[in-house]
């Protein structure tokens, strides 16, 4: 394939700023969501979808400027995030630290696979694979190794975009398949590296670096640029960060990470361009 969108995790605030700055692009005559692929981990697993079923980026940051968008109400406390944080800090390796992540993940006790489609689910705009490629970012709990789902797969659309999005230990693995799927962004919040197939790649990385064994999107790029792709990385600047807060899922922020996002779009929009055109 020519190009791909890579877009990146983060919660609430990672989603709007990612539509900030597709809507800022698009405005500029740089319509990114017209990718010949569109790969997302965890919230831009979401946005990845809904851009291949054909949402114009104005229409999905207007919604999340107006608050028009009802979102998801889950809660990550901090004895979930001293959880997480034991799991991601517990080994360099990556695989091993996903294993760590689905020994979190499958201990998850009172919300059932059921549970996480009734919060995840109502966000799908479509129930079926759009015809344009997707590929949506999971880890196997088990083997901690990630996988890209997409059509072939044999997966139904809303199993693979939960399992993306299924974060332990607020939520447990998926079943899909064979497996037991986890959120993407414990292996990476981007999964760029994963998109070597691809001549030119534009990757939206609202939360640069995970804790712990996370290469990072930057390293991550890199090793894309080391193999002959044509590629570029937007992360939020200091502003945007501000934006952002420290609650990645604080409803509250959502506009003003939008907004972060379309101003950024504005000053980096001729850097990508040379990226995104020959």
């Amino acid at each position: 394939m020519d190009k791909a969108l890579v877009l990146g995790g983060g919660g609430l605030t990672a989603y709007a700023w990612q539509v900030g700055m597709l809507a800022g692009y698009a405005d500029a005559g740089l319509d990114l969501g017209k990718a010949d692929l569109l790969a997302g981990t965890s919230a831009g697993a979401l946005l990845a979808v809904e851009l291949a079923s054909g949402a114009a980026p104005a229409d999905l940051c207007a919604a999340q400027l107006g608050g028009e968008r009802s979102m998801p109400d889950v809660r990550f406390t901090l004895a979930m995030t001293a959880k997480y944080l034991w799991a991601a800090l517990g080994s360099r390796d990556p695989v091993t630290a996903g294993k760590r992540f689905g020994k979190l993940a499958l201990a998850v006790r009172g919300v059932s696979e059921d549970d996480v489609f009734d919060v995840l689910g109502p966000q799908l705009p479509v129930q079926d694979w759009p015809e344009r490629a997707v590929r949506l970012f999971a880890v196997d709990a088990f083997t901690g190794r990630p996988k890209g789902f997409g059509a072939d797969d044999g997966i139904d659309l809303p199993r693979a975009m939960v399992a993306s999005c299924a974060l332990p230990p607020l939520f447990p693995p998926i079943t899909a398949g064979d497996g037991r799927w986890m959120d993407g962004g414990v292996r990476s919040t981007t999964n760029a590296d994963l998109v070597d197939d691809c001549r030119r790649v534009v990757v939206l990385a609202p939360i640069p670096k995970g804790p712990g064994a996370d290469p990072g999107a930057a390293a991550q790029v890199a090793s894309l640029a080391k193999a002959g792709v044509r590629a570029a990385l937007l992360v939020p600047d200091r502003e945007a960060r501000r934006a952002f807060g420290r609650n990645p899922l604080d409803a509250s922020r959502i506009p003003g990470a939008a907004r972060a996002g379309l101003r950024q779009a504005a000053e980096s929009v001729e850097r990508i361009r040379a990226v995104w055109h020959d």
